[in-house]
């Protein structure tokens, strides 16, 4: 009888132990998820304090160089590059793309921006350069001033930049926030421009997302021709992460009415950059195998009219899946940089200059193109 009483006092005991253990157990989770609540709450609150909300249009700040604005050639170079923020070379993956790594070592941040730098200036013979995910002030870069390194090494250019990515704290991964980041893009010319001009996409996520995101814009500068036309130039990085080509379908209309309003008036207009999607009729079986390609959302055949010119190079890719470390053989590719030019251009020729994706996840793109016959006058 007493072993009984003894027992039943002993598995009374346990069971208190137990439910005290659970009690404990279900106020730290309680605590934990309070102060998630209360974390997710300031981030917030924080981020639409702090909201990056810029016009619809913004005139830019020409620096560098000051040459003389009228233009008296009719044949152009110009070359397109996403940098990758110097900080997505073959060595890295990413956190938004499906990898693992949310910023690069500081050995790799000085090989990436060095490498970019060597590159620019081998390939500074070229008329314009316009530039995308330019970094400037962000936590994952180290804070470094892109814009003012890549001025440094361009002296004869001249340059304007725009944000298009400007957010106080970026709080994903939870464990390992990407923190500030302060990126843009960049158009640099040997010819100063009348004009530069920072023109907002009306794309957004839905809110709060949209506090942490991008705020996509293209920059248009303008360059005076001895004939009184003028070269309109569009710096264009549209959207990613853009599973159903919602924020996409958004963004091409305004940048397509923008250029045929530039070629009614008669002028010359070249857009270029990241445009986050294959151009028309794209065949991945053209492009060279060194890495697979794939085939992903395009422009639709006949978006712009029959007489435009969208050119690309069809036999290298310029973009690479970033969920891993560049492989050979296995990392996926494809081709989203290009150009769209008004049928008043004539192309030479367009090429993709190759770097093995070595300082950053796109390649850079070099077109040459001549105003066709009588948009300079003759002697």
């Amino acid at each position: 009888m007493k072993s009984q009483i003894i027992l039943t006092l002993v598995k009374l005991s346990i069971n208190q132990n137990i439910m005290k253990i659970i009690k404990k157990i279900s106020r730290l989770v309680l605590f934990i998820v309070l102060l998630c609540a209360i974390y997710l709450a300031v981030v917030i609150l924080f981020g639409t304090i702090t909201n990056y909300q810029p016009d619809e249009t913004i005139d830019l700040e020409i620096k560098g160089s000051l040459n003389n604005e009228t233009i008296e050639k009719d044949t152009f170079s110009i070359l397109s590059w996403n940098i990758g923020f110097c900080g997505l070379g073959a060595e890295m993956d990413f956190f938004y793309d499906g990898g693992k790594m949310v910023r690069p070592t500081s050995e790799l941040i000085e090989k990436y921006t060095n490498g970019a730098c060597n590159f620019l200036t081998k390939n500074s013979d070229a008329d314009f350069i316009i530039l995308q995910e330019v970094d400037q002030e962000s936590s994952r870069t180290k804070r470094q001033n892109e814009v003012e390194i890549i001025s440094q090494a361009l002296p004869e250019y001249s340059y304007s930049y725009a944000d298009n990515y400007h957010v106080r704290f970026v709080p994903v991964p939870f464990t390992n926030p990407l923190g500030k980041v302060k990126a843009g893009q960049m158009n640099l010319s040997r010819m100063n421009p009348m004009e530069s001009k920072r023109i907002a996409f009306q794309s957004s996520y839905a809110w709060p997302k949209n506090l942490f995101m991008l705020d996509r814009c293209f920059i248009l500068s303008r360059f005076k021709l001895q004939n009184g036309k003028e070269i309109v130039v569009l710096n264009t990085h549209n959207s990613a992460y853009d599973a159903n080509g919602k924020l996409r379908n958004a963004e091409m209309p305004l940048i397509r009415k923008m250029m045929l309003e530039e070629y009614a008036k008669g002028n010359y207009v070249v857009a270029g950059g990241d445009w986050n999607q294959n151009p028309p009729n794209f065949n991945p079986e053209l492009v060279n195998k060194k890495y697979p390609v794939k085939q992903q959302e395009s422009i639709t055949e006949g978006y712009f009219p029959r007489d435009w010119n969208i050119v690309y190079d069809s036999n290298l890719p310029t973009n690479r899946n970033i969920e891993t470390p560049l492989v050979e053989g296995e990392t996926l590719t494809t081709v989203i940089d290009y150009f769209i030019l008004s049928p008043n251009i004539d192309v030479l020729n367009i090429k993709v200059v190759p770097q093995n994706f070595q300082y950053s996840d796109h390649e850079a793109v070099l077109l040459r193109f001549v105003l066709q016959k009588g948009s300079i006058p003759e002697d």
